[in-house]
């Protein structure tokens, strides 16, 4: 049980934190000054990609944290 709580916890944390680095990675625009008279500006890459990875490592642990919970539930096949 223990375990389990750990791996919601772990997952929950990735996914909350990696959404908030995407969102911090979209807010803050890295703008580079071009030759013409526009700037190009696009998403922060070095909040976007980790919070990429982050949110997928917690969807990932919310899945196997899922897959255990439902294995401890269910009764034994041998019946």
């Amino acid at each position: 049980m223990n375990r389990l709580r750990l791996l919601l916890g772990l997952g929950a944390f990735g996914v909350v934190g990696g959404g908030l680095s995407i969102w911090y990675g979209f807010r803050n625009e890295m703008c580079t000054v071009g030759t013409g008279v526009q700037s190009q500006c696009g998403p922060n890459i070095i909040f976007l990609i980790p919070g990429i990875l982050l949110t997928l490592v917690g969807i990932g642990l919310l899945l196997m944290a899922y897959q255990r919970g439902s294995s401890s539930r269910s009764p034994p096949l041998g019946g």
